[in-house]
């Protein structure tokens, strides 16, 4: 696990490396990425519901969330949502 707090997690960013596989990093309120993951699918799983998946077991991971609705489009394959923390409803 990344050593940072819920304070310095801003976002995640979901980004297509290559077909097949998606990045997924968690992004400092700085810019830095303070952690970082792959979502590896096939061609009849890639779909936004699968990358939103995917995108939030991986934060859950480090103490976040993010709200779906909340996802916005930074180009053709990348995406990005602001972090909160799991326990914040």
């Amino acid at each position: 696990m990344a050593d940072f707090t819920a304070a310095q997690a801003a976002v995640v960013r979901i980004e297509r490396a290559e077909e097949g596989r998606w990045d997924l990093s968690v992004i400092s309120d700085a810019g830095v990425r303070m952690g970082h993951g792959e979502y590896l699918f096939d061609a009849a799983d890639d779909d936004p519901a699968g990358e939103q998946a995917a995108a939030l077991d991986f934060v859950r991971g480090y103490g976040f969330r993010f709200e779906p609705d909340a996802v916005v489009a930074d180009g053709p394959d990348a995406y990005w949502a602001p972090l909160l923390p799991i326990d914040e409803r």
